[in-house]
């Protein structure tokens, strides 16, 4: 796996070179990448883009299973196993939606923003992708 360095704007606009960042493969389309609140796209063939999109549910159903069953398991407290129960799978759920998150982050491309705010650094690159954005930017 490579780095590169990218305009921040291209990757915002979706400008990046069509080739995948995972694989090098012909990209399908586009798929958020950083961190929240951030809106840099990095390119992605269509299975890699289900996969983030999959791990994405993931993450959610993770949290909001764990939340209903904690609050469930409240409000039949007064079954003595159901507050400890739901205590338990609310654990589990943060746990699966910690493991999908370290996955996700694994999955794409680490992406650190420059201090003017210009660039942005793509991590854990494919070289092909690499090799297309230097074809781009000469």
């Amino acid at each position: 796996m490579a780095r590169v360095e990218v305009d921040r704007r291209a990757a915002v606009e979706r400008r990046l070179p069509p080739v995948s960042v995972k694989s090098g493969a012909p990209a399908d389309g586009y798929a958020a990448a950083g961190k929240s609140g951030e809106h840099e796209f990095v390119p992605l063939t269509q299975v890699e883009f289900n996969q983030v999109r999959y791990l994405r549910r993931r993450q959610k159903s993770a949290i909001y299973g764990g939340v209903a069953c904690f609050v469930l398991g409240g409000a039949l407290s007064r079954f003595t196993l159901l507050l400890p129960l739901g205590a338990v799978i609310a654990v589990l759920s943060v746990v699966l939606w910690v493991l999908a998150t370290l996955t996700l982050k694994r999955f794409l491309p680490g992406v650190d923003i420059s201090a003017n705010g210009r660039r942005v650094e793509l991590s854990r690159v494919h070289g092909d992708f690499v090799v297309a954005v230097s074809a781009l930017e000469a």
